[in-house]
């Protein structure tokens, strides 16, 4: 392992899009971007697509001040204007489209974000191509960082309390694609959300020679572990989430190249397809 460096507690993630369709597997990723506009002093804005009816307000749309009271950051029946003391800004959208990739990427384009908040559902063969997918193409096509929240997966935050339970995170590494950007992401991220206890496996599939040319950050309470490993690059680390129980799968991606890498996803999406945790993509 590498001499560890001093940590940086800044989260790189200070404007937040969270598209959702109200349904209870796209509360838990709401509960995500609050989580993570709270940490940022950021600003999250939460957008949802009607298929055909449009309608003007918002009163359908996922209440965040009853959240943050729960959490214990409001006091009961606090103000709108209250949340604003929190350091954080709260917008809601909602636009008409038959198309939804399509519209969230229209609205990145006037208003672009720094990081996607998505629930998404894991499909395989036949199936992905039979249920529309939107979470995937739309961070394909924005090479936006993006937090994939698994449908049924209760994820790193605690929904009741909003205590991050960010123990084991497990960042795959490559040389080809800016490994130190997963690690220093990593580090940023657990600082924000005030983890004193954290274990990261790095792991590399084929030879060690990555694993030995980063920098680690330091902090009391964090351990780094890195592996190197033999075998198919996503089973590896699908194997490795499960063995270690992780809570978080932190991966640099670059774009698809080949038909194939079109028809069965970049190594990212695929290990997004059997993930039992939250994963945040990086793109390079």
């Amino acid at each position: 392992m590498t001499t560890p460096q001093a940590s940086a507690a800044t989260l790189p993630f200070q404007r937040i899009l969270h598209p959702s369709d109200f349904s209870e597997d796209s509360h838990t990723g709401l509960v995500h971007a609050v989580k993570l506009a709270v940490a940022a002093h950021g600003e999250l804005s939460i957008m949802h697509i009607d298929p055909d009816v449009p309608r003007a307000d918002f009163e359908d749309f996922p209440q965040v001040r009853p959240l943050l009271e729960r959490w214990g950051l409001l006091p009961h029946g606090s103000p709108r204007e209250q949340v604003a003391d929190l350091g954080i800004a709260i917008k809601k959208t909602r636009t008409v489209a038959k198309n939804r990739t399509e519209a969230i990427l229209q609205y990145l384009a006037k208003h672009p974000a720094d990081l996607l908040v998505m629930a998404t559902n894991q499909h395989e063969g036949l199936a992905r191509w039979q249920h529309e997918s939107v979470a995937e193409p739309v961070a394909r096509a924005s090479r936006m960082a993006t937090l994939f929240v698994p449908a049924q997966v209760e994820g790193f935050v605690v929904k009741d309390s909003g205590q991050p339970k960010l123990r084991r995170v497990l960042v795959p590494v490559s040389e080809e694609y800016s490994p130190q950007m997963a690690i220093d992401t990593t580090a940023q991220l657990a600082s924000a959300l005030g983890c004193d206890n954290l274990t990261v496996i790095v792991v590399q599939v084929g030879d060690d020679r990555t694993l030995h040319s980063l920098r680690y950050p330091i902090k009391t309470g964090w351990l780094w572990h890195t592996m190197a490993c033999q075998g198919n690059v996503v089973e590896v680390i699908l194997a490795m989430g499960k063995d270690f129980d992780v809570d978080l799968i932190v991966m640099t991606t670059s774009k698809q190249h080949t038909l194939l890498d079109l028809m069965r996803g970049s190594v990212t999406e695929r290990v997004l397809r059997g993930a039992r945790c939250p994963l945040l993509a990086l793109p390079v």
